[in-house]
């Protein structure tokens, strides 16, 4: 078998497989064709609103979630306030005392010398 009887055994494999190929896919889409019959206006407008019937049940979820979130975090921010404006109260009572311990501590410290 010289080059060109090879060249023309693999041309002629390579056609063949492409026409199995495509005969092949073509049996298959043949065999499982499933019409498309289009919708009747009045299943359009059942689906229609059915989707409409959905969408507006999300808003009303996503308006209640909303609502929801709004109130968790109005009553966080009132807690965080008042955690802050106690913790200002405490530092300023703890700045009172050092003051007040600092001022005890410095007689004694002069009255050694």
């Amino acid at each position: 078998m010289n080059r060109t009887d090879l060249t023309l055994l693999i041309v002629a494999a390579i056609v063949i497989a492409l026409v199995l190929g495509w005969s092949a896919r073509w049996l298959f889409d043949r065999l499982n064709h499933q019409p498309h019959e289009p919708e009747s206006p009045d299943e359009q407008a059942v689906r229609l609103e059915n989707a409409e019937a959905a969408r507006q049940e999300a808003e009303a979820e996503l308006e209640r979630i909303r609502t929801e979130f709004a109130s968790e975090y109005n009553q966080l921010k009132a807690e965080l306030d008042a955690t802050m404006d106690g913790l200002g109260t405490a530092r300023q009572k703890a700045e009172s005392l050092q003051a007040e311990l600092d001022a005890l501590n410095t007689p004694e410290d002069d009255e050694n010398d």
